[in-house]
């Protein structure tokens, strides 16, 4: 009788708890093209995304557009940005899962704004 106690309470542990687990770490549905950047941060952490910082960048060697969004807006999930063009920005972070949720942002000179983003599996370590 005992195993089978046991094998209900972890069902319905499982019952409860599963479902929350996969609501954080979706992509927000919230997400949409040309919306501030702070905005898409703040439902992307409210998701349960976390910043990345295993690509993140050493903070006193940055400069330009990279240099303003780690340093003076306080954004350390970004990792790189073009020196060219409309001057994308990217910036990453991950779930549970072992998923990135990549971003990229344009209008960095100003306020940065969302322009594109995906989910890159983590690439399996040996």
């Amino acid at each position: 009788m005992r195993p089978a106690l046991f094998s209900g309470i972890a069902l319905a542990l499982n019952i409860v708890f599963l479902p929350l687990n996969a609501v954080t770490q979706e992509v927000p549905t919230d997400l949409r093209q040309s919306m501030p950047y702070s905005e898409a941060r703040e439902f992307i952490l409210d998701e349960g995304w976390q910043i990345n910082y295993r690509n993140s960048n050493t903070t006193e060697l940055l400069s330009g557009l990279l240099e303003r969004m780690v340093n003076e807006l306080e954004y350390p999930e970004f990792e790189a940005c073009s020196g060219t063009g409309f001057g994308f920005c990217r910036a990453s972070f991950v779930n549970a899962y072992g998923e990135s949720l990549i971003l990229v942002t344009v209008n960095n000179e100003e306020e940065p704004t969302l322009f594109r983003w995906w989910i890159e599996e983590e690439p399996e370590q040996e």
